[in-house]
């Protein structure tokens, strides 16, 4: 990949970290003082809120995931294997990377890799 390429992606997937790092703060934060569903209401108050939460847990992880996914290709900018496929040191294709600079993986592995 050529240096103004990489330096673009490098740009790009830090934009990208800044975002996802303020939007996973936003979920550690405190709820506003009596902003919870209180029990008592009505009947479906609680498992409204109960699933909201589980939402929540779930969008909060996967942030988290990719959020992972990019520091593992910021690494691999800085030790200078970025494009090349963790798995089968073969390279990742560029319009793979350009739709998805985090990836890690070529097309062929990440399909054989089990999902999470």
């Amino acid at each position: 990949m050529a240096e103004a390429d990489l330096a673009t992606t490098e740009a790009v997937l830090r934009e990208r970290l800044a975002e996802l790092e303020a939007r996973i703060a936003k979920f550690a934060e405190r709820p506003e003082r009596g902003s919870g569903v209180s029990f008592g209401k009505r009947v479906g108050d609680g498992t409204t809120e109960a699933i909201g939460r589980l939402t929540e847990i779930g969008v909060g992880e996967s942030l988290e995931a990719t959020r992972d996914r990019i520091l593992a290709a910021l690494g691999r900018i800085d030790e200078g294997c970025y494009g090349i496929c963790e798995r089968c040191k073969g390279p990742i294709a560029p319009a793979r990377l350009q739709a998805a600079p985090e990836s890690v993986l070529c097309i062929a592995c990440a399909r054989a890799a089990p999902r999470r």
